[in-house]
């Protein structure tokens, strides 16, 4: 027991301590008291933007390949007649009547020789036949006056007669064959011609299946894209189809190239996809030798501008699964509290708001800034639409 009436001093002198600061720092004035409230957590800051009058340009997307716009396919009749010579490969550039290819013309050539030779030989033919016709149309001639005074009989008169008609007929077989001989001599010449495959227009050889030594068949030798115009063969929704009219001016983005390339629309589809409500659009391109057959490519195509009372930038705007639309306001207090709205005309990056949002109010930059409804922000800087 002595031992614990020895110690309690030692316990009441810290207690007794804390008792003297307490008063101490009670009765000190406020302005000289210590800071020791918690350390305050900074304000998130974020971009904002106002919303304030402006226009929407409308603008419709449309991304698909590049196409030829004329593909022509080069061919031969001769199936079954080996290729002799391929003059050309896939990316040549060609002119109208330039030599492709040529095929074996051995057999070809004693055709024609063959035709011309029967054509020869008929021409002699009339020749000796319009002597004979010549001849029996004279001795005719000359009974018949014979015939007039009965210096002959009217046998010999008949006989003379037939001998002239016999006589014309053959004259006008030999003619008859002559032409026919004329016909199959052209035949065969242009079969001969045949063998020889020129480019029939201007362009870029898009496809050789031509190969040294083999048959040709029915499918073509050749696929020529003609004077190597390509075009951009996307699609539009049908609603967008009417909004848009041939002949207008855009650039086309191909994959791979920095530089976009200048393009006009040439073709609107007079139909519809009855499945897919989709109607087929076709760009055409400026020639240019860096644009393949095949690329990706896409356009942007300005249809027209609305005048709105409230725009904002799209990237301002909470899209919900239901469709709804969300933007976060601030107060002058930067309080952030989120507002439904009504979306009008948008394009990629600028949208009209129809209601739920007065200009002159500010929205969040961003809808990915992670502000929470009721925070308070501090304003990193005020950004231009």
């Amino acid at each position: 027991m002595a031992f614990v009436l020895r110690d309690k001093p030692r316990l009441l002198i810290p207690g007794l301590l804390l008792l003297l600061v307490a008063g101490w720092v009670l009765v000190m004035p406020a302005s000289e008291q210590p800071d020791i409230s918690p350390p305050q957590v900074p304000l998130l800051k974020v971009s904002s933007v106002l919303a304030e009058p402006g226009t929407v340009s409308q603008t419709l997307h449309v991304t698909g390949s590049l196409v030829a716009r004329d593909e022509v396919s080069i061919g031969t009749a001769l199936q079954d007649t080996r290729i002799a010579r391929v003059l050309v490969e896939e990316g040549d550039t060609v002119v109208a009547g330039q030599l492709l290819a040529q095929l074996e013309t051995d057999t070809l050539d004693a055709q024609v020789r063959q035709a011309e030779a029967t054509l020869n030989r008929n021409a002699a033919l009339i020749k000796q036949q319009q002597a004979l016709d010549t001849e029996a149309q004279a001795s005719l001639a000359r009974i018949n006056e014979l015939g007039s005074i009965g210096a002959v009989s009217a046998q010999q008169l008949d006989q003379q007669r037939a001998q002239a008609h016999s006589s014309a007929a053959a004259l006008a077989a030999a003619q008859a064959e002559h032409q026919q001989a004329i016909a199959q001599l052209t035949d065969a010449r242009t079969r001969r011609d045949k063998a020889i495959i020129l480019a029939p227009v201007n362009g870029i050889i898009s496809e050789r299946h031509a190969r040294l030594g083999a048959m040709a068949g029915s499918e073509p030798l050749f696929k020529l894209i003609r004077d190597g115009q390509l075009e951009l063969d996307g699609e539009l929704a049908q609603s967008a189809l009417q909004t848009i009219r041939v002949g207008t001016e855009v650039q086309v983005q191909v994959a791979g190239m920095a530089d976009s390339v200048a393009g006009t629309v040439r073709l609107l589809a007079p139909k519809v996809d009855a499945g897919t409500r989709l109607g087929r659009v076709r760009i055409s391109l400026a020639a240019t030798a860096d644009v393949r057959a095949g690329s990706f490519a896409s356009s942007r195509i300005e249809t027209g501008t609305t005048a709105a009372a409230v725009v904002i930038p799209l990237r301002a705007v909470t899209f919900a699964d239901d469709g709804g639309a969300t933007v976060m306001v601030l107060d002058i207090k930067g309080q952030a509290s989120v507002r439904s709205v009504v979306l009008g005309q948008r394009n990629s990056l600028r949208v009209q708001v129809s209601s739920g949002l007065a200009a002159g109010e500010r929205v969040v930059a961003s809808a990915s800034a992670f502000v929470r409804n009721g925070d308070v922000v501090s304003l990193a800087q005020e950004l231009e639409q």
